[in-house]
């Protein structure tokens, strides 16, 4: 029986000639497939997979000329596809090993030390307390004047004297305090 005489009856819900033209075709599609996927177990179940879809959209499809043809190309698509899959996804995993589990814990120590020193910083007096939560946005000491109407060496005079504090309350965190505040 031919293939195209087999897709026909396919086509019409035979299953015993789906599974002729399976037992047919299987080996050859396993063997097409380890050849882009290089393992036996992935070339069986994609080789399985064009298939089933086969079966699954015998009646969307329009005449086919050669099944044997339609089914190799169907395994090689598949074939790329998983292999593409693999690749984005094995890019996509060490990434996650490696850099989020890095960004991650820096993540936490990050917001952990912000914690720790916005409590201290809320524990300064109020004009304080603004001086530092500005410097800890990056903002200038004259805009800081400007913002809070007060002279720019109050603002410093302030900002020093509350680092001096801080330094008390923070002790093992002085450090990364200055890095965050950039005074390093």
């Amino acid at each position: 029986m031919t293939t195209k005489s087999q897709f026909q009856k396919i086509k019409s819900g035979d299953s015993k000639a789906f599974e002729a033209l399976f037992n047919q075709l299987y080996p050859s599609m396993c063997v097409l497939a380890r050849e882009y996927v290089k393992d036996d177990g992935m070339a069986e179940d994609i080789a399985q997979e064009a298939f089933v879809k086969l079966w699954n959209a015998r009646d969307r499809y329009a005449d086919i000329t050669s099944v044997k043809s339609f089914l190799y190309v169907m395994v090689k698509n598949l074939s790329l596809n998983s292999l593409k899959r693999d690749k984005l996804g094995s890019k996509f995993t060490e990434s996650l090993d490696k850099e989020d589990y890095y960004y991650f814990n820096n993540r936490i120590v990050e917001e952990e030390t912000y914690r720790i020193l916005q409590q201290a910083i809320d524990e300064l007096p109020h004009r304080s307390a603004a001086i530092m939560n500005l410097s800890l946005l990056g903002v200038r000491n004259h805009e800081i004047a400007e913002r809070l109407g007060i002279s720019v060496n109050t603002v410093k005079t302030l900002k020093y004297n509350s680092m001096k504090t801080l330094r008390v309350k923070l002790k093992n965190y002085f450090f990364i305090l200055l890095l965050l505040l950039g005074e390093i």
